[in-house]
């Protein structure tokens, strides 16, 4: 078992107590982010439809060991992945994808590190491991200033501004959509279908094939191929992953076609970046004041209807 510790500052942070409130709201999103940092690392998304695996309840979880002074200090204690479930992580080949001997509050804690730093480019978050951060703010609401994690790494710093930088990638982040891409099929995962498609320029994007007969799979290892799926994308707009639900062997034209990384339909637009500060010409004092405002009623209908 590895510790993990937690400090909560401000008005509300008394020591070694906490509210019943704060800590749910607290552990929610510390056992949501577990869950998803680690399922994330091993399928190549956070969430997924149906029946949580087994497997995954055991990994993600932790133990709250204790409380102490100095603001509100929570400890944690969490086992690795190969001592949670010896069974998976014992056994398959992760090494190239993920260290099994780290916990999944390590996992949680660097996923949660890019979204702070803003890494728009980051593989260690999606769409609904952000959503999860957020949930944070509850913190905030209850009269908390700022959350400090402190394990081996650099100590994470979280408060409101963190949280708007979460709220910001999420936002940016496009919305998935249908593609169609070609390339070459490598790097296949047996036990779970994730695979590699390596495009014509020499990028690879990873990819999600569930839906997919191993054996169909196999036959396309190493070979050019069409994937057809659903892209998600990262919020620079740069594909995060693909889940595939066929894959074909491309025609003529196929390679050149679709031989390149799909982007969004739309960028996501951020509100705020159409805010202008309006000065005595600009915005609503450009026309304030404009109407001549001595036509009479029977020129102003007379002149709306030359406009109809």
């Amino acid at each position: 078992m590895r510790e993990h510790s937690i400090r909560l500052t401000g008005p509300r942070a008394t020591g070694a107590r906490v509210s019943v409130r704060a800590l749910r709201d607290l552990l929610d999103v510390l056992s949501d982010g577990a869950r998803k940092a680690v399922r994330l690392r091993v399928e190549g998304r956070s969430t997924a439809k149906g029946i949580q695996p087994e497997w995954l309840g055991r990994a993600a979880d932790f133990e709250l060991v204790g409380l102490s002074e100095g603001s509100t200090r929570l400890h944690f204690e969490a086992p690795s992945l190969a001592e949670a479930v010896p069974h998976m992580f014992g056994q398959m080949d992760f090494t190239k994808e993920l260290d099994t001997s780290r916990t999944s509050f390590e996992l949680l804690e660097e996923s949660l590190r890019d979204a702070l730093a803003g890494s728009r480019e980051s593989d260690l978050y999606d769409e609904s491991l952000l959503k999860t951060f957020t949930g944070f703010s509850a913190l905030f609401k209850d009269g908390f200033e700022a959350l400090e994690i402190k394990d081996a790494g650099p100590v994470i710093s979280l408060d409101a501004a963190g949280i708007e930088t979460v709220s910001r990638l999420r936002r940016e982040t496009p919305e998935p959509r249908r593609v169609m891409v070609a390339g070459k099929l490598d790097a296949i995962r047996d036990h779970d279908h994730m695979f590699t498609l390596i495009l014509p320029d020499g990028k690879t994007i990873k990819g999600l094939a569930e839906e997919i007969e191993s054996r169909i799979l196999a036959d396309f290892f190493g070979e050019p191929a069409v994937v057809s799926g659903f892209a998600h994308y990262r919020p620079s707009g740069a594909v995060l992953r693909i889940e595939a639900d066929r894959i074909e062997k491309p025609g003529k034209n196929d390679l050149e076609i679709f031989g390149m990384e799909p982007g969004p339909l739309v960028a996501q637009l951020d509100a705020r970046a159409y805010d202008q500060l309006q000065g005595p010409r600009s915005g609503i004092n450009a026309i304030v004041g404009q109407w001549p405002g001595d036509e009479t009623d029977e020129e102003l209908a007379e002149f709306l209807e030359c406009l109809a």
